[in-house]
């Protein structure tokens, strides 16, 4: 009897609407905002039912009583708005199998919560839209819904819209709505002469090289799999490669500096998160700023590789005056993170090693 029921369980529900549930759980989780319209007001006026006409008190005329839009977000207070988009796709970002879905969701929501503070901004609002995979049942849409629900009060942020489908693997895109701050830290108008600093734990101080070194195993893992799959005599012992399919430490969970950034702003010259690799980040500011790059020690030699490379790490990325580096540290030791001096931007552009793209 026990068994027949573990099938029946596992077996796909027909007629399952997905997008119902999906959205239902959400509405009932608090964090939505207008979630089921087609389209969102950000209104900045000074009242919410601002009025095109004048109605003055001795005409006959009474404007009809007006009828608030579910989706209306009367945002007095914010001159202007700081938008983010990221996506966080199956089979590109992600393997279904290295993560739960709660922790997809927090993770999707936090690749992008990342870039808003990496230009020192307040994330308020967003809009979410998901292709659910077809071969999820409640219990994984209960998950999911449960990650995106703790990171959004952890956060302060609503939900204000978004499109759900049905697809054949997992695709979630999200836009963020921020405040913007009085200093904003671009990456466009880094000056001349100024340091490029990454931070890190102090303890461990490899964390960087240890998430790319979980991110390797898992690709490996995943190499590994679509080999023995084609060769079935294989001796899974005499292999070099120990199979490990879940993503852990800060691969899994990786930790925004958000308080340090809001400290360290106005100190601050520009900044991004580390998401391609340090590598990567230092090429893409040079391009940007049409700057050279000199590194303060053999940073491209061959030892160096796993820090050079290393993607998904969301550390920062800073560029700082070298009149504030004590500053920095100073504020740096208070938040329990390290400061590491890479090298300064030059006007000489100097011959960088090629990066690597991981998707």
């Amino acid at each position: 009897m026990c068994e027949s029921k573990h099938k029946e369980q596992d077996k796909p529900m027909l007629g399952f609407d997905r997008e119902s549930y999906f959205l239902s759980l959400l509405q009932k989780s608090g964090i939505t905002k207008g979630v089921g319209d087609d389209c969102c007001i950000l209104d900045c006026n000074a009242s919410p039912y601002h009025s095109t006409f004048c109605h003055s008190p001795y005409s006959r005329y009474t404007p009809p009583p007006r009828v608030a839009h579910k989706a209306h977000i009367h945002a007095q207070d914010i001159t202007s708005f700081l938008v983010g988009a990221d996506s966080f796709c199956e089979g590109v970002h992600f393997l279904m199998k290295w993560f739960s879905p709660y922790d997809i969701a927090y993770k999707a929501f936090l690749v992008n919560y990342s870039d808003i503070i990496a230009m020192n901004a307040t994330p308020l609002y967003a809009t979410l839209s998901v292709a659910l995979p077809k071969s999820w049942q409640k219990a994984e849409i209960k998950d999911f819904v449960r990650g995106i629900e703790t990171f959004c009060r952890s956060h302060s942020i609503k939900l204000i819209g978004g499109d759900t489908i049905t697809a054949l693997s997992l695709q979630i895109h999200i836009t963020l709505f921020a405040k913007k701050s009085k200093h904003t830290l671009y990456r466009d108008k880094i000056p001349l002469h100024s340091l490029l600093c990454y931070t890190s734990d102090r303890y461990p101080r490899d964390s960087i090289t240890q998430i790319s070194k979980v991110l390797k195993n898992l690709l490996n893992t995943h190499k590994y799999e679509g080999f023995k799959a084609k060769n079935t005599n294989i001796n899974t012992e005499s292999t070099s490669i120990k199979p490990r399919l879940k993503a852990k430490g800060r691969f899994l969970r990786p930790t925004i500096r958000t308080g340090f950034i809001r400290e360290c702003a106005p100190f601050l010259r520009g900044g991004m998160d580390i998401s391609d690799g340090i590598l990567s980040d230092i090429v893409q500011l040079c391009t940007i700023n049409r700057l050279g790059f000199k590194a303060y020690f053999p940073i491209f030699a061959p030892r160096f590789r796993h820090l050079l490379h290393s993607g998904e790490t969301y550390e920062m990325l800073l560029a700082i005056a070298p009149k504030d580096r004590l500053k920095i540290q100073k504020r740096a030791a208070k938040h329990r993170i390290r400061i590491h001096t890479l090298g300064k931007l030059t006007r000489k552009k100097y011959i960088l090693p090629r990066r690597k793209i991981w998707h």
